[in-house]
Formats: C-alpha cells, structure tokens, sequence
C-alpha cells in the first residue's frame, strides 16, 4: 500500500499547481471603479463634476418650473457652502481549497481511504479619500459667468444622478432647521450616498477517478467589492442673510 507521505506529496503537488492561477490573480493592484484619464491613470474627476453639476441645478435661475431649483433661494441667501468627503475602497479576495480521496482496496467490500485537504486564500483592500469644498454661491456666480457646469456622462455610479436635491428639499421641510433659521443659529444638514457593487465567481475544479485516486477537486472562488462613498455637509457661510446680486 502506498504510504501516507506519497499520499502527502500528491496533495502538495496539486495545491502548488492550482494555487499559481491564484498568485497570478493576486499581481495586479485592484483597479477603483472610476474611469482612467488620458495616461490610463484613475480619476475622480466626473465623481466631482457630478456634484458641481447638481448644485448648480439646484442655484440656476433659468428654470423656474424645475423642482431641482425651487429652493435655490434658500441656499444662496443661506451662503450654503457644502463639505464633500468622497471615499472610494475595492476589496479583492480569492481562495483554493483543493482536497484529495486516496483509496485502496483491501479486498471484497473493503478499502482504505486516505484524505488530505489544504486552504490556499488571500485578499487585498485599497481605500482612497478626499475631501471637497463647494460653495454654492460660486457655483451660482460662475455659471452666470458663462461656466457651464456640464454633467459629465456616468461612467461610474457616483457619476450619475446623486439626488443632492432630495437631501436640501428634506432640510427646507424640517422644522427644527427652521426654527434654527430664524433664530440665526447655524444650521448645518446633509447624507450619505453609497453604492457597492460585488463582483464574484466560484467553480468546482476537475474531478476524476483514477485507479488510487479520487475526488481530485479545487474549490475555486473569487470576489470584487467595490464601494463607492460620499458624505455631504451643508452649512451656512459667513455671508448668511446677505443678498447675492443677480439672485
């Protein structure tokens, strides 16, 4: 009968075969769900761009049938300045559990088994942050400069429609930010934007029988988390209560 370190030494062979489609899965840097600028480099740009786009549609004044723009007064006679703290993370994470049945017939109705299994896994997390400082009075005066403010188009999910304006009609709408109005308190409010998106794949390798050999087999899994943050915060400026020309 074969021993039980030859029995070893097959297993061993199998996991260093399959764990090298992992090492080579594992080389590359994961790559931010954002787009890559004119030198294959990422970029938050449209992320930022985004936001810049939606307050100026909710300070324009050309539209006055548009609910993205009806309390545009309430933000620029506030001085609203708005804090943007942008959080971009992906996770990659992959693993091999490759496991070997070794049989051997004793005779009628009677064998001997021999199992060996192993783990092979690894994972890699990269974060990015920054933080934003918008006003939206600037945003207002320079729109009315002739800057456009465009949309960029949404090649990322914190590139497309963010819903800022939901978050300042829910503020307008509270009483307690209100009362802190007319009382000439600060009032600060904001929310939180998150997508996450997960990317995943798992297979059962090969598996066959052979003479002593059996249930050679490789759980193979890999995932992808992307999760893509902001945090804003609207507060009032130093110019609160003071008229912005052109308003």
């Amino acid at each position: 009968m074969r021993s039980a370190r030859s029995i070893t030494d097959i297993a061993r062979i199998i996991l260093t075969s399959l764990a090298g489609c992992l090492v080579c899965s594992g080389c590359a840097v994961p790559a931010y769900d954002v787009p890559l600028d004119e030198y294959g480099q990422p970029t938050a740009k449209t992320i930022v761009e985004r936001i810049q786009c939606e307050i100026r549609d909710m300070v324009r004044d050309d539209r006055p049938s548009d609910p993205a723009s009806f309390h545009r007064l309430f933000l620029l006679n506030e001085d609203y300045d708005v804090t943007v703290a942008l959080s971009l993370e992906v996770n990659d994470s992959g693993g091999l559990s490759p496991s070997v049945s070794y049989v051997n017939p004793l005779g009628p109705g009677k064998t001997f088994t021999f199992a060996a299994n192993a783990t092979l896994s690894e994972a890699r997390d990269h974060t990015f942050s920054e933080n934003i400082e918008l006003s939206t009075r600037k945003i207002y005066s320079d729109w009315k400069a002739g800057k456009s403010y465009l949309c960029p188009p949404a090649n990322t999910p914190l590139a497309g429609s963010l819903g800022l304006k939901d978050l300042v009609s829910m503020a307008v709408s509270s009483p307690n930010l209100d009362e802190n109005l007319k009382s000439g308190q600060k009032s600060v409010f904001g929310g939180t934007v998150q997508f996450v998106i997960t990317k995943s794949i798992s297979a059962t390798g090969p598996s066959w029988q052979l003479i002593r050999i059996k249930n050679v087999a490789a759980l193979t899994s890999f995932s992808e988390i992307y999760t893509d943050k902001i945090t804003l915060a609207f507060a009032p400026g130093s110019n609160r209560g003071k008229r912005l020309a052109r308003v």
